[in-house]
């Protein structure tokens, strides 16, 4: 999902950490190692594991590093935060890293790393920097030019290689065309790809122990995309399937697996505030990555899912996923702990109803 620019506005750095917490912080370095270190979980096969090679399943949730919420990501007893890291908030200006934005981000991550969370930095594009120019290259790939990008993943990936509880770095989120509209096809899918594998290429030429996830195209679309034709190597990277699907009709996609049956609107819990889709439906959609992950040989994550809090069947979908998750081992992670979202977990300062029930469940999974 995107965030804007009310969620920024209402976002501050992490003034509600405990005295204690925000002086250990403030006296720990920000990680800047000269090598990568061994993460604290890497993958195996279609599997997340730890150094001693025991399998690990991921479940946590989305935050920003501008919130003030940290100290709930470890009260939810998550192992997991998907921390996002908007371009345009770090490098608002051509050839200038925001220093107080590193430094918000820092001691975010800090925070987490210390209390054994573990981390994914998720490397936003979609909002674009002013400064960047767009030209036809936004049209016909994706929306920014790689090299400008690549300015902003680096840094971030030099920045954090020397933690080992930062396990990983998503690529743009989300990646899509600019023209709306557009039906996908295994050609656009490849298109998406072949952009992106510059990026996954870059990152893992500065720390080859870390793991690269990402999307084909969209949350959850491009499964069946061929990743060797669009010289996308899969070694050390992770599919990211984003499930707000409302599990009205079979899997809600058509033939191809590539686009949503009758549309988005009608198959999407963004818009929906009475749930009514089925466990069924629900695995058929979510077969679809995961049968093509254990074809491939690598990981998948649900990287965002939930339901809007005034849903008022939304404890019938969390059961639904929650079993599904269970069933098969999935990791994921939980959108969204911020509380300026229909989604949000967090309600006047406070765990809210969604957020105490994915609280008891990972506590009695984990």
């Amino acid at each position: 999902m995107r965030t804007g620019s009310l969620a920024r506005r209402l976002s501050r750095p992490i003034a509600s950490l405990g005295l204690a917490a925000l002086v250990s912080l403030l006296l720990s370095p920000p990680a800047r190692a000269a090598e990568p270190v061994s993460p604290a979980v890497t993958t195996s096969g279609v599997h997340f594991v730890d150094r001693a090679g025991r399998i690990v399943i991921l479940r946590g949730v989305d935050v920003s590093y501008q919130s003030r919420l940290a100290e709930k990501v470890v009260e939810l007893h998550a192992n997991f935060a998907r921390v996002r890291v908007p371009w345009v908030e770090i490098q608002a200006r051509r050839g200038r890293f925001d220093p107080g934005e590193l430094r918000s981000l820092d001691t975010f991550v800090a925070y987490l790393t210390a209390r054994h969370v573990n981390v994914e930095l998720d490397l936003r594009g979609r909002e674009l920097p002013r400064w960047v120019n767009l030209g036809r290259f936004h049209v016909r790939h994706a929306p920014a030019p790689r090299g400008a990008y690549l300015d902003f993943v680096r840094m971030i990936v030099k920045r954090y290689m020397g933690n080992p509880r930062v396990i990983g770095f998503g690529i743009f989120n989300e990646p899509r065309p600019a023209l709306g509209g557009v039906e996908g096809s295994l050609r656009l899918d490849r298109q998406m790809l072949e952009w992106q594998a510059g990026i996954r290429d870059a990152i893992l030429a500065i720390d080859p122990l870390t793991t690269v996830f990402f999307n084909v195209r969209g949350g959850a679309l491009g499964a069946e995309a061929c990743f060797r034709c669009a010289g996308f190597r899969l070694v050390h990277t992770v599919l990211d399937w984003h499930d707000f699907y409302n599990g009205c009709c079979g899997s809600g996609l058509d033939a191809t697996d590539d686009n949503w049956v009758p549309n988005w609107s009608q198959t999407h819990n963004q818009l929906s505030t009475r749930y009514h889709g089925t466990a069924r439906n629900q695995w058929l959609n979510l077969a679809i990555p995961w049968r093509r992950t254990h074809l491939l040989g690598i990981p998948m994550i649900v990287g965002e899912w939930g339901a809007r809090n005034d849903d008022v069947r939304n404890r019938v979908y969390n059961e639904q996923m929650e079993e599904i998750f269970r069933r098969q081992g999935i990791s994921w992670a939980r959108w969204d702990l911020d509380c300026v979202s229909t989604f949000g977990l967090v309600s006047h300062g406070l765990l809210n109803e969604q957020g105490r029930w994915l609280a008891s469940e990972i506590l009695g999974t984990g």
